[in-house]
């Protein structure tokens, strides 16, 4: 007779409740395996082969999970593009004045842009497979909505200039991912994220008040 595993309470673990955290665990190891294989060798140079065999699963239990490749790569695309965020927006420090706040979150970016991983996935062949699709809905976003809310704070406290705060945003994001599609298509990435932190900086503090010409 086949024993269930034990609970902490010295119980048996129900089999639903098992079979989910196996589906799950199976789950997180596919995700895991295909970042590593997408962020080394790109999305074109992996295979579903590969990412089973990374993950120590059969083809059959990555399909069960995912439609295909796509879908695997949409899923990878989309942790590896909120962790990117996070990040971001760890970097601002409450006790900074926000144009400095903004300065460190957008050298963030760019840091950010300068990992192999999160580069070749989200730079490399994220516009190529998602597409425009990682546009859609931005304004409902958390980073969106959290950047936001930041600069209509500093505006309504006078530190940056009286401009709308939702096209500011945008034009941040649009400024923000230039530059990483910049970096991740250069001959020399370091050289060129020196390039463009140096100009992104100096526009940034153009926003402060009192610098209206």
């Amino acid at each position: 007779m086949t024993r269930r595993a034990a609970r902490s309470d010295g119980g048996a673990e129900p089999p639903a409740m098992l079979r989910a955290q196996h589906a799950e665990a199976t789950r997180r190891a596919v995700l895991d395996a295909a970042k590593s294989l997408f962020g080394r060798q790109g999305y074109a140079q992996t295979s579903v082969d590969e990412i089973a065999d990374a993950a120590r699963v059969t083809k059959g239990a990555v399909y069960h999970h995912f439609a295909g490749k796509e879908a695997l790569f949409r899923a990878v695309y989309a942790e590896v593009e909120t962790a990117a965020q996070t990040r971001v927006l760890s970097a601002g420090n409450a006790g900074m004045a926000p144009v400095d706040q903004m300065v460190a979150m957008m050298n963030a970016y760019l840091d950010a842009a300068l990992d192999v991983e999160i580069r070749r996935i989200t730079l490399v062949d994220g516009p190529a497979i998602v597409g425009q699709e990682i546009d859609d809905g931005a304004e409902q976003q958390p980073g969106y909505l959290a950047t936001r809310a930041f600069l209509a704070a500093a505006i309504a406290s006078g530190e940056i200039m009286d401009l709308d705060p939702g096209a500011l945003t945008g034009l941040l994001g649009g400024m923000a991912w230039v530059a990483g599609l910049l970096i991740a298509r250069a001959a020399d990435p370091d050289e060129t994220r020196a390039a463009l932190g140096r100009a992104l900086d100096a526009m940034l503090r153009g926003l402060a008040r009192g610098n209206t010409k």
